[in-house]
This record gives C-alpha cells, sequence and structure tokens, in this order.
C-alpha cells in the first residue's frame, strides 16, 4: 500500500456519479415524496392558481405548470429558503428538487411572480394542508395556544417614523434654517463692509455653499412634512420608508422594526394549525387566527404554543 500525504477523493473523469434514474435520487421515505403526494391531490384550479385551468389547445409558449411551482414553494418554505434566486439556485443542483421539478429549472423572476399572483391561493393550500391533518388523525381540534412572536421586516428602526418623531424632525430642521440663515445675514453684513468686492468673485467663499444647504434642508423638511399630513389624513401613527407594512415594534423591553406572527398550536402534536401576520405589537385582543380550525382557545404565553415552535 503506498503512502499519501492526504484523503483522495474521486476522479472527475468517472463516468457515472449518480443513479441513472432520476427516480432513485431520493429515497422511499423523503419527505419531497410527501410534497409531491399533496400538491398532487390538489385542485389547483378551484383554489386559484394562477393557469390551473389552461388548455392544451391555448396558443403562445406554455408556462409552468403551478403545481411544480407549488412543490417548489413548499420545499422552499419547509427547508427555510426563502430567496427565489436561492430556490432558482437550488433547482439546479439540489437532487431532491432536481426529482421533485423533474429537472425543470424556472427562473428567480417566475418563481417571485408565482408567489406575488399566487398568495391567496397559496393561503387556500396551507389551509387545505391543515384539513389534511385533521383527516389523518394528527390535530386534535380541541384545544389551540396562540402566541406572538416578533420577525424582522425589511427595514431598520431609522427608516420608520413615528408622529412624534416627524414632528420633532421639522423643529430640528426649522432650528438648522434660520441659524444657515443668520450665518447668510453675517456673511451678507460682512461684505458689505468690505469696499470693492461687489464682484461675482468678491465674496467670502461660503454664502453660496450656505444656500445650497439651506435648500436642501428646506427640500427635507417640505418631505417630512408631507410624511406627517399623510399619517394624519391616514390616520396612521407610523410610516416606514422601506417596508412599508413594517412598524416599530417594543414588547418586553425589546423592539425590532418588523411584524408581529400571531401563531395558532393545536395541543395534540404541537403543530401550527394557523398564523395571522399584524404590525401591532400588543397581542392582547387579537382576533382568533384559527377560526377555520374549530377548536378551543387556550391560554396566550408560553406552554403548548412554546413547544410547537
Amino acid at each position: 500500500m503506498t503512502n499519501r500525504t492526504f484523503k483522495t477523493g474521486e476522479s472527475r473523469d468517472q463516468a457515472s456519479l449518480l443513479p441513472a434514474r432520476i427516480e432513485d435520487y431520493v429515497g422511499p421515505d423523503n419527505p419531497v415524496r410527501a410534497i409531491e403526494s399533496f400538491v398532487r391531490v390538489l385542485d389547483l384550479a378551484k383554489l386559484g392558481f394562477r393557469h390551473a385551468d389552461r388548455k392544451a389547445e391555448e396558443v403562445g409558449q406554455p408556462p409552468y405548470d403551478p403545481a411544480d411551482l407549488l412543490k417548489l414553494y413548499l420545499y422552499g418554505y419547509i427547508n427555510q429558503i426563502r430567496s427565489s434566486r436561492r430556490l432558482e439556485r437550488e433547482a439546479g443542483r439540489n437532487l431532491e428538487l432536481i426529482w421533485l421539478l423533474r429537472n425543470l429549472k424556472p427562473g428567480y423572476r417566475t418563481i417571485g411572480n408565482f408567489r406575488k399572483e399566487n398568495w391567496a391561493a397559496l393561503k387556500a393550500a396551507n389551509r387545505s394542508f391543515v384539513l389534511l391533518m385533521r383527516e389523518l388523525g394528527l390535530v386534535g381540534g380541541s384545544v389551540v395556544a396562540i402566541d406572538g412572536s416578533f420577525f424582522h421586516g425589511d427595514a431598520s428602526k431609522a427608516s420608520i417614523f413615528t408622529r412624534k418623531r416627524l414632528a420633532d424632525q421639522i423643529i430640528k430642521l426649522d432650528q438648522e434654517i434660520e441659524a444657515y440663515g443668520k450665518c447668510l445675514e453675517d456673511n451678507d453684513a460682512a461684505e458689505a463692509k468690505k469696499p470693492g468686492k461687489d464682484g461675482p468673485d468678491g465674496g467670502g467663499g461660503g454664502g453660496g455653499d450656505i444656500g445650497a444647504k439651506i435648500a436642501a434642508l428646506l427640500a427635507k423638511r417640505l418631505r417630512a412634512q408631507g410624511d406627517l399630513a399623510r399619517l394624519e389624513e391616514n390616520g396612521a401613527t407610523q410610516l416606514s420608508l422601506t417596508d412599508p407594512d413594517a412598524r416599530l415594534l417594543v414588547k418586553s423591553g425589546q423592539g425590532v422594526a418588523g411584524y408581529n406572527v400571531q401563531t395558532a398550536v393545536d395541543d395534540k402534536h404541537k403543530l401550527i394549525v394557523a398564523s395571522e401576520v399584524v404590525n401591532d405589537s400588543s397581542d392582547v385582543g387579537r382576533p382568533a387566527t384559527c377560526d377555520g380550525h374549530g377548536g378551543k382557545r387556550g391560554s396566550r404565553g408560553r406552554g403548548p404554543a412554546g413547544a410547537g415552535r
């Protein structure tokens, strides 16, 4: 036996590195087979998926089957792959997805548009899954526990403005504008005392810069005033510049710029049966997110809900 410095891998020139059939890429107990079986029994047209009722005789480039895109969406949901670009990459290299999609490789725009155009249908499909769990006896349907969790949005705390913050910003801008205006007056008074300095090059060199800064401050004040007027007109309390639905949420001394996700967990197997995204910090007075579940609401806080997440 020849001594080797390091372990060596197999040759890249090997004729076959994968099974001859795509069917052999995943085992019989692989979870992707459950995704395949679940999607196959759904009536996608009834659920409202776009193109689900397309006929073969229709002209034009055929779209992707919504069933295949739904499988990809569910796989990404289960495996915490949220990005459309990441799902596009995984479809070309992940053996489970190659099996699930039969080697289809949809682009990230197609994946993103599918989620955007079929949001209501996706919620209906989730409801169908909960009903399937009830038929299989995995959901008790008697007691559920509901609790809220904070999730970060696509926004920073600095990009979200409250009425008070906007009002304080306007006051601060007024003070800065007044200070720059005083500087302009002082410059004008100083220039007036210098004889022979009336030409275009005779100034102190700072008036133009101060004037530009005042113009920028006035524009910023105008935007802040418009944002404040919009909040007052809509009766809203906060305005997010990057993620319109995100809010500053504070609970138990902790704050995030994002959302409060209300989750309902069944007590039998601690499975999540419903969820709702809100942008209010408080969990008190939230409507039941599990109306279709049919169970009795349990207490909020830790307990069954904490065990199910």
